[in-house]
């Protein structure tokens, strides 16, 4: 077992990384929250899978369950107030909890009901998908979104704690799986120079699964997180490097209605953007693309459900959380590991890396050995 904590002062706490260990959760739940009153929120497929394990943990924690729609699509306000719903029905206080047990879609939206209940009541976070364990289980942020735009309306209300079981991944499909190493590898950019040989190092291991490989690959990438929140809670600097490949990856999301891409291959092709434009803006070297397209192709590139629009997708960009002051910023690759934040990028520069990547297929980073859409 793993253990890293999230430095945040008085609102500290621990991501625990496990294996074949769901079993003894409800213990430590107790031991948290002393026989407080429960909400559990899962989705549909979760619920379906570990029927089991939830009857089990109900048994010793006596939750109410709340089952909501799985998929993007379904995060929106209408299934975050149902949950609401739930927690009046059943008479949560705010000395009581909520169990998020899901991936992200379901961690975003327990926890943004979290953050508005009553003002804010806790919830842990145990996360059943890579992507969630990787990433957006841990830091505080909770959402819906917008049809304008991803995760548009939300809160910053941190965990008590997070539980993540690599037994879990045993059921996610591959397709989810290759998404969550996308999420994974993206700290490769951002985490320094050693996270970035891990990876490049380790990459068939981690698409692969292998579990010692991949322990290791979720612990390396929480603790990257957990390094940047604690030092910037709120994106007020440092923080914003999260968000490497994440303005086209949002974009696209955004530009298929949030369906038939789902957010680890959007992310994707956004850091095949991010690379593409660190390029064009000259704060990547020349001398660095070799080792950035070697990490990038071992990634397998989805297809697009059909060919985007540029200038809808800069559109697009506009309406995400990360524009500011009405300027666009992106986070973009610098030296192995290591990302800058940029601004004032010019319209030219963002549209020829678009029409590069995703119509014409010319960028140098795109991994010409696998179909493209």
């Amino acid at each position: 077992m793993n253990k890293i904590t999230v430095g945040l002062e008085e609102r500290s706490y621990p991501v625990f990384i496990t294996e074949k260990m769901v079993t003894t959760f409800p213990c430590s739940f107790k031991e948290l929250f002393n026989k407080k009153k429960c909400v559990l929120v899962t989705n549909s497929t979760i619920a379906k899978l570990y029927s089991k394990v939830i009857a089990a943990w109900q048994q010793e924690l006596n939750f109410a369950l709340h089952v909501m729609s799985d998929g993007e699509k379904h995060k929106t306000v209408k299934t975050w107030n149902e949950v609401i719903d739930t927690f009046i029905a059943h008479q949560l206080d705010r000395s009581d909890y909520v169990i998020a047990l899901g991936g992200g879609v379901v961690g975003d939206i327990a926890g943004f009901a979290a953050a508005a209940y009553m003002r804010g009541i806790d919830y842990v976070q145990v996360p059943t998908t890579l992507l969630a364990m990787v990433d957006s289980s841990v830091g505080g942020k909770t959402a819906v979104d917008h049809p304008r735009g991803k995760n548009l309306i939300g809160a910053f209300h941190q965990p008590r704690g997070v539980w993540a079981d690599l037994s879990f991944l045993e059921t996610l499909p591959k397709r989810e799986f290759i998404g969550g190493c996308a999420e994974l590898f993206k700290y490769g950019f951002i985490g320094g120079q050693e996270i970035f040989s891990f990876i490049k190092n380790n990459s068939q291991k981690l698409i692969d699964g292998e579990a010692d490989v991949l322990m290791e690959g979720i612990k390396k990438s929480v603790e990257t997180k957990a390094r940047i929140v604690g030092e910037d809670e709120k994106e007020a600097g440092n923080r914003a490097l999260l968000n490497f490949g994440h303005t086209f990856a949002h974009a696209l999301e955004q530009f298929y209605g949030f369906e038939g891409l789902i957010h680890g291959e959007a992310l994707i092709w956004g850091m095949l953007c991010a690379c593409e434009l660190g390029s064009r803006n000259m704060t990547m070297l020349s001398t660095h693309k070799a080792e950035y397209r070697k990490l990038l192709c071992q990634l397998p590139l989805p297809a697009l459900p059909y060919e985007p629009e540029p200038h809808l997708l800069y559109r697009a960009m506009f309406a995400d959380k990360k524009a500011s002051g009405g300027k666009l910023r992106f986070v973009l690759p610098s030296v192995p590991g290591k990302a800058v934040v940029v601004k004032d990028v010019s319209e030219k520069r963002v549209m020829d890396t678009l029409e590069s990547v995703l119509v014409k297929k010319t960028s140098a980073f795109l991994n010409r050995s696998q179909p493209l859409s």
